[in-house]
C-alpha cells in the first residue's frame, strides 16, 4: 500500500488533527457559547450545559414581550444534564431561572413593577463585558438596563456570574457553585426598592413539574423552623417573622433526579433580610433600601446546585462559612 504523500492528502490530514484536537479542548473545562440570533449564551464544562444567559427583548407584541421583558439564568443539573430552572410560562410565569428585582421601584413620585414586569417595565440586556472561560471557572460579567415602557433607564445593573465545580459529600459528582454579583446603579435620582418577601429581591424558581408536584422541602440554619415543608409567613402579619436566616436549602424531585439547592446570601446586605420559602420550588430573600446615583447596591449570593443525596445541615454550615469567609477576604 501506498504511503499518502501528496500535499493534499498531508492537508487534510492536518486539518483532521486540528479539529479533532480543538474538539477535545473544547470539552476541557469551562467553555462559552454565545447565540446572538436567539439570545442566549450557555456556559459548558468539559462539554457538559452548567448554565444559560437568557437575554431576548421583543416588545413588538404583547406575546413577545411578555416571553422576554425579564433578564434570567437556567440552571442544569451537575449529573443528569437537564433544565431544573423554569422559563416563561407554567405556575407564576414572571419566575424565571435565576432571577432578581423589586415590585416597588420607587422614583420621581412613580413606581414601577421590575418583578411581574407590569405597565411596560423590563429589564433589558444592554452589552457584555466580559464571558470567560477555562480549566477551573467560567465567568460572565453583563450590562442590564431595568427601563420604563419609554425604554429609559432607571437602574442599570452589572450582574458577574461565575461557577465554580466543588465536590460535595453527598454526591458522586461535582457541585456547580455558583457566585452571584449585582450592582444595581441608579439612572433617575434617589430609588427606594421596595415589596415584599414574595415579590422582590434575588430568587430561584425550581422548574415547572415541581409546582405539579408541591415537592419542595427545605433545611434552615440552627436557631429556625427544622420542619421539611416550607415555613410560610406574611409580611402583612408577620413582617419581621424568619429574617436574617444567613442560608437556606431547597430539594425537589424532577424526572426521577434529586437535587439539591443551597441559596446563601452575603451578611452585610441591608436588614431585615426576609426570607421566603413555597412548596412549588421559589425561594429566596428580600431586604428594602434605598440608591442614588452616587451610591450603588452591591449585592453578593452564592447558590450551590448538588444532584443526589440531600446535604446535611452541618455540611450546608461548613460551606456558608466559607462563603463568608470569601467575602471578608475579598474585602481585606
Amino acid at each position: 500500500m501506498k504511503r499518502l504523500t501528496s500535499p493534499l492528502a498531508c492537508c487534510l490530514l492536518l486539518l483532521l488533527v486540528t479539529q479533532v484536537t480543538a474538539s477535545a479542548a473544547e470539552k476541557q473545562g469551562f467553555t462559552w457559547k454565545d447565540h446572538p440570533k436567539q439570545k442566549t449564551a450557555d456556559l459548558y464544562f468539559n462539554g457538559q450545559p452548567v448554565l444559560q444567559y437568557v437575554y431576548p427583548f421583543d416588545n413588538s407584541t404583547p406575546e413577545k414581550f411578555h416571553d422576554t421583558y425579564k433578564v434570567f439564568h437556567h440552571v442544569y443539573g451537575p449529573q443528569s444534564g437537564k433544565v431544573i430552572t423554569k422559563g416563561p410560562g407554567g405556575k407564576y410565569t414572571h419566575h424565571r431561572g435565576l432571577y432578581v428585582g423589586w415590585n416597588k421601584t420607587g422614583f420621581e413620585g412613580k413606581m414601577l413593577d421590575f418583578w411581574h414586569c407590569k405597565n411596560g417595565a423590563h429589564l433589558r440586556h444592554e452589552k457584555f463585558l466580559e464571558m470567560k472561560g477555562g480549566p477551573k471557572t467560567g465567568t460572565m460579567t453583563a450590562v442590564i438596563h431595568w427601563e420604563d415602557k419609554e425604554g429609559k433607564p432607571v437602574i442599570v445593573e452589572t450582574r458577574k456570574v461565575t461557577v465554580t465545580p466543588i465536590e460535595v459529600a453527598n454526591s458522586d459528582a461535582p457541585a456547580w457553585q455558583i457566585d452571584w454579583q449585582t450592582t444595581l446603579e441608579s439612572k433617575r435620582g434617589e430609588i427606594t426598592l421596595d415589596g415584599d418577601r414574595q415579590h422582590a429581591g434575588f430568587q430561584y424558581r425550581a422548574a415547572q413539574p415541581v409546582a405539579e408536584a408541591n415537592n419542595a422541602v427545605y433545611i434552615r440554619p440552627e436557631g429556625f423552623p427544622q420542619q421539611p415543608a416550607p415555613f410560610q409567613v406574611s409580611d402583612r402579619t408577620d413582617p419581621n417573622k424568619h429574617v436574617n436566616l444567613g442560608w437556606f436549602e431547597m430539594s425537589y424531585e424532577m424526572d426521577g433526579k434529586h437535587y439539591n439547592v443551597e441559596y446563601m446570601e452575603d451578611p452585610s446586605v441591608p436588614k431585615p433580610s426576609r426570607y421566603s420559602e413555597r412548596p412549588y420550588g421559589r425561594f429566596g430573600a428580600f431586604f428594602d433600601t434605598k440608591i442614588d446615583e452616587g451610591h450603588p447596591l452591591k449585592m453578593n449570593y452564592r447558590v450551590i446546585v448538588s444532584e443526589g443525596k440531600t446535604p446535611s445541615q452541618a455540611e450546608i454550615q461548613k460551606r456558608y462559612d466559607q462563603f463568608v469567609a470569601s467575602l471578608k477576604k475579598q474585602d481585606s
